[in-house]
């Protein structure tokens, strides 16, 4: 009988691996020829200013259609944004037209929402704030009072004149949609019938259309671009294992969907020669799928707000940090905070205990690296989200061989929930005027925000013991040389120590890892003993593929420690 068994394993073994697969993509620059997309026509980047027009329906918070899968679009605003990315460096000028349609007629606030046409900034948090309406109306003025901006128009019905709608200094208008998706098998039961003589096929296409009319124009064109795949499985191709399959194994991690919206993007930009390679990101403790990024601890999501593509990641279980040439750095760092915060804050008030907070374990850890540098802007909105703190950050780097500093900006905003303190960062462009620079910071930060989902909880604190506080303190800055020789100790520490229950480190706990990677990779300064690797900036390779442990057993090895295998002096229980 196991013979048997054994014979019919290895038998569907092969069978399962008699297959080739390939890629099948193609251009439609009208209904009626398709041409390979090494042929397709060039669609953007046209003289004058180019508009990508978007429209999105209008909903409440907490409404039941609010986060319905309907209502999420393949299509989103990062896609966008790394289009006008890379037109902005063809020197094109680009907008992204916002359609909020479906304000019902009995919605009282429409002025209010309009008033948000303008630059963000956070007084639009104070005009909520000082307004009468109910809380539920106000939940949802916040809302696209993050989202909202000159570019977005509201609107109470949707109808075909809204692409048709002529904007101020639009040349050209783009409206980029998913279209469909066909999915289907042949001959499967034959196949099996026949044991596998008679082929297989399956195959899987995702189109996606680029609607197209310059300013003026009433009729539009319209191309559609096919991206799918092909695969034949019979016996009379033997087992070939994998060796004629150009054709990915994709997962819930990545999905062919998100690949073929990578192919759309690239397409775009005339960089269609050959398939891209997969481009998965794999966190560590957290989770992705598709554009949206989930936190180990479920304590915020957000969606990825650099491009995919050329994009690296690395987590803890509390924060998270994101960087593409291009777009730069995002962190987010949620942080529990104990009972001497707590009391900080009934004592001294919310905004004193945030600066002070920020001040000790973050300024002053920057200025023991970088003594020149410092805040040069910061602004207290006590209207949004309950207080939050936000400054623009001025780092001053030596420049090698000279007397003289090289300058990077970055913005931090942070504000408490619950018992969690949320700190959102990203780096600014260096060369953006000092006058301007506030109100880009101001602006860039709250686009952050409106990425961001945050989910705080309430965690009892745990009583801060000043002595063991004080002797910890000691202990790591009498071993700081040590620290300098294992980079990925000190990061994981960090995470350790923002992911405890309330400990006296606790307050030290915010993580610096990535934003110091960046600083000195670009500086190339020696670190101690040890001298930084070009590239370093890659949030630690080694964990990309590393594997997921159970916490739940006695022992538990953390995932980073997977390349420590044959140093057991390192592993931690």
């Amino acid at each position: 009988m196991n013979w048997i068994l054994k014979s019919c394993f290895v038998f569907f073994l092969l069978l399962f691996n008699c297959h080739i697969s390939w890629y099948h993509t193609r251009v439609s620059p009208n209904t009626t020829s398709e041409l390979p997309l090494s042929d397709a026509p060039k669609l953007v980047g046209d003289f004058g200013t180019s508009c990508f027009v978007s429209i999105m329906k209008f909903q409440e918070v907490g409404s039941p259609e609010e986060n319905s899968p309907a209502n999420i679009q393949a299509i989103d605003t990062q896609f966008i944004e790394n289009i006008r990315t890379n037109l902005k460096l063809k020197n094109t000028n680009t907008r992204h037209i916002k359609h909020i349609y479906g304000i019902p007629e009995s919605w009282p606030y429409i002025k209010e929402l309009d008033s948000f046409r303008k630059n963000k900034s956070f007084d639009r948090f104070k005009q909520i704030q000082n307004n009468t309406a109910e809380p539920q109306y106000k939940k949802t003025l916040y809302k696209y009072a993050e989202i909202a901006d000159a570019d977005t128009f509201f609107h109470h019905s949707n109808d075909s004149k809204l692409l048709l709608q002529e904007i101020e200094n639009c040349d050209t208008y783009y409206h980029l949609y998913y279209s469909k998706r066909e999915k289907d098998y042949y001959n499967v039961i034959l196949f099996l019938i026949s044991l596998g003589i008679i082929p297989s096929v399956n195959y899987e296409n995702h189109y996606f259309t680029v609607y197209k009319r310059t300013a003026l124009e009433i009729r539009p064109s319209f191309t559609t671009y096919k991206f799918g795949y092909r695969r034949v499985m019979t016996w009379l191709l033997l087992p070939t294992f994998n060796l004629f399959d150009d054709v990915e194994n994709y997962n819930k991690d990545y999905r062919f969907f998100d690949h073929t919206r990578d192919q759309f993007l690239a397409a775009l930009e005339n960089k269609n020669s050959q398939p891209l390679p997969i481009k998965r990101l794999n966190p560590v403790y957290g989770d992705v799928l598709g554009g949206t990024y989930s936190s180990d601890s479920d304590l915020f999501k957000t969606e990825i707000p650099v491009d995919k593509r050329f994009a690296v990641i690395r987590d803890g279980k509390k924060n998270v940090s994101f960087f593409d040439p291009i777009h730069g750095l995002f962190k987010i760092q949620a942080i529990n905070v104990n009972q001497k915060i707590h009391s900080d804050i009934i004592t001294d008030g919310i905004e004193k205990t945030l600066k002070n907070f920020i001040n000790s374990n973050l300024i002053d850890k920057i200025k023991k690296n970088y003594p020149k540098s410092g805040i040069i802007h910061e602004t207290y909105s006590p209207e949004y989200r309950n207080g939050t703190y936000t400054f623009t950050l001025e780092i001053a780097k030596p420049d090698l061989g000279t007397d003289q500093f090289k300058k990077e900006y970055y913005v931090f905003s942070c504000f408490k929930s619950q018992s969690q303190i949320y700190i959102l960062s990203r780096s600014l462009p260096n060369e953006t005027n000092l006058e301007t620079l506030p109100k880009l910071a101001e602006s860039n930060i709250i686009d952050f925000y409106s990425q961001v989902t945050f989910k705080s909880k309430y965690i009892e604190p745990k009583p801060v013991n000043l002595d063991v506080a004080s002797a910890d303190g000691k202990k790591q800055s009498g071993n700081d040389d040590d620290e300098d020789d294992e980079d990925d100790e000190d990061e994981e520490g960090e995470e350790e120590l923002a992911g405890g229950g309330g400990g006296g480190g606790e307050t030290g706990a915010i993580d610096l890892g990535g934003l110091f990677s960046l600083l000195k990779e670009r500086a190339y300064i020696p670190k101690g003993k040890l001298d930084i690797k070009p590239g370093r900036f890659k949030f630690n390779n080694a964990r990309f593929n590393a594997p997921k442990f159970n916490s739940g057993s006695k022992f538990h090895f953390k995932p980073s420690r997977t390349k420590n295998f044959s140093s057991p002096g390192k592993w931690r229980k």
